[in-house]
């Protein structure tokens, strides 16, 4: 029996050490790839589209960051009319900074999603370029050039979120659980095949291409929007690129039910790609390595101490090499506690999968409730809490 165990848990090392080599190569294939720029004569043709929303302490210093790193290009932020805090914070971003721009909306109706509502309505007054980008994200110098430069051979592009480690606990949780993930999840399958979803922390766009979908506004009614603005390119024979160029967030998360409750968020969106777009390569190169953590350690702990270092001393080898991809990146890695709390966030990601099957189907998101689903809106009803997660 103990024999049994011990081949178990070797079988399963072995594994996890392929898996994760195969992904980090795969990675670095498409880290080492040239990032071409576009000119600086044609920023000034760019619009960015930044969806604001309060509650996050962190907001007005990300805004006046955003608004430094994206001259010359024109920045829309996006306000709405029942959120004084996020308008507050927009103003003081805007001010002394000629190529910003501050935009109240009222807030939206009853199965709008709220984040598109606004960007619909801004769409109109876009130049020929169009980049959307979440309020707490900031591009690092030369990356908004470098993605408008993705559109050389792509009609939508997008980049990869690395989330700065900050705050208390919770948020340096979720810091973790994004950075030990999405650079070999993302870069990984970008090296074997077309994306078939795009993460909406950035992107960019032709309003051309954004007009031959029928626009933003033909997609009010979907909460997982990113799946569905990149399901509406597909649709279209129009061309999805994902980029190894960083963006960089930084949010805070209210406390440990706060993290649970964006983690579970987060898991039932990538429940409808998995749902409605399972390929190979997203089972070998997203799915089973998700799975594959847990699963070792666990079999590891049954065969003994030995197996239990070795496996641990795997998932550190996979961390070392996934914050090497960041260092590739130009983003610089943070100490042994970052890498503890990602090692932790591996181990941790599958029973947050889990928990998205048996749990409610309904979150909270941007302050309205709604319930998860591609073009599933319908039922979205104002959240009680005013938008404590708002992340």
């Amino acid at each position: 029996m103990a024999e049994g165990r011990t081949v178990v848990a070797a079988v399963g090392i072995v594994a996890l050490a392929g898996v994760a080599v195969a992904r980090t190569v795969l990675a670095r294939r498409v880290v080492r790839r040239p990032r071409p720029a576009a000119p600086d004569a044609a920023l000034p043709g760019v619009t960015v589209l930044v969806a604001v929303r309060s509650g996050d302490p962190l907001l007005p210093a990300r805004l006046a960051e955003q608004a430094d790193a994206l001259a010359p290009a024109q920045v829309l932020l996006l306000v709405d009319d029942d959120d004084p805090a996020g308008h507050s914070a927009a103003c003081e971003a805007a001010r002394g900074r000629d190529h910003v721009a501050v935009v109240d909306h009222a807030p939206p109706p009853p199965g709008t999603n709220p984040k598109l509502h606004k960007l619909a309505l801004a769409e109109p007054a876009c130049r020929e370029v169009v980049v959307v980008l979440d309020d707490d994200t900031v591009l690092p110098a030369g990356g908004l050039a470098r993605l408008v430069g993705g559109l050389t051979d792509a009609d939508l592009v997008t980049g990869i979120p690395v989330y700065l480690d900050r705050g208390g606990l919770p948020s340096r949780l979720v810091a973790a659980f994004v950075n030990s993930s999405a650079l070999p999840s993302y870069l990984a399958l970008t090296a074997v095949a077309a994306p078939v979803s795009i993460n909406g922390m950035v992107l960019a766009t032709r309003r051309r291409d954004l007009a031959a979908i029928g626009g933003l506004a033909s997609l009010l009614d979907a909460t997982c929007d990113d799946y569905a603005l990149a399901l509406a390119y597909r649709r279209h024979g129009l061309r999805i690129a994902q980029l190894a160029e960083p963006v960089l967030l930084a949010t805070t998360v209210g406390g440990l039910p706060g993290y649970a409750r964006l983690l579970h968020r987060w898991m039932l969106f990538a429940q409808q790609v998995v749902q409605r777009d399972l390929t190979p390569g997203l089972l070998v190169l997203v799915i089973v390595p998700a799975v594959l953590p847990i699963a070792v350690v666990g079999a590891a702990l049954a065969a003994g101490p030995v197996a239990t270092v070795t496996a641990l001393g795997v998932l550190v080898g996979q961390t070392v090499a996934t914050r090497g991809l960041r260092r590739d990146l130009g983003v610089g890695a943070d100490g042994v506690r970052g890498l503890a709390l990602e090692v932790l966030a591996l181990l941790l990601a599958p029973l947050h999968a889990a928990a998205a099957f048996v749990g409610p189907r309904h979150v909270r998101w941007r302050g309205r409730r709604v319930r998860v689903g591609v073009g599933s809106a319908a039922d979205s009803e104002r959240a009680a809490d005013g938008g404590a997660d708002r992340p």
